[in-house]
């Protein structure tokens, strides 16, 4: 795993930037989990708690901790979430040097939910960060398939597999 650091990011607010270089295919870090999320156990908004800092692997909700609930979206992410058990994990998808911010794209392994305005800086910035896989362009989704978590396959294996089959 590699040390990262939380500070100002040019892309929104907060980010998570790289303390040395990581090679391509290299854990990066392990999520910092705070809990999950239940109807017994909301999100405490007064404890500043929000559904900005959540994840939701396999349909369930949690509230990631610092610094993980920091990373950035972009559309051309240097790194991305790999679920293994319980845990998820952020390996680079290629190269980051030192200090240089790490970033996921938010629409890998999602279906459903809000657009929002993108500042990413990629040269293949959408304009808009989407809520769901199948928004994606369909080069973009080839590209992320074997990114996606086998959960996400089972439940979405009709529409992969016809991503994989083609147009």
């Amino acid at each position: 795993m590699h040390d990262v650091v939380v500070r100002e990011s040019p892309i929104e607010g907060l980010g998570v930037f790289a303390s040395g270089p990581v090679r391509e295919g290299e854990l990066v870090r392990r999520f910092h989990l705070l809990r999950e999320l239940t109807p017994d156990d909301p999100i405490r908004v007064e404890r500043g708690e929000c559904v900005e800092h959540c994840t939701y692997p396999d349909d369930r909700v949690f509230l990631v901790g610092p610094p993980d609930r920091h990373f950035n979206h972009s559309c051309d992410p240097n790194a991305f979430k790999r679920f293994v058990g319980d845990e998820i994990r952020v390996h680079a998808r290629r190269p980051i040097a030192a200090g240089e911010e790490i970033t996921l794209d938010y629409g890998i392994n999602t279906h459903g939910g809000d657009r929002w305005p993108c500042r990413c800086g990629a040269a293949r910035c959408r304009g808009e960060a989407v809520p769901s896989f199948f928004d994606l362009p369909r080069s973009i989704q080839l590209e992320y398939r074997p990114l996606l978590a086998d959960w996400f396959v089972a439940r979405h294996e009709e529409a992969v597999r016809a991503l994989e089959r083609g147009p």
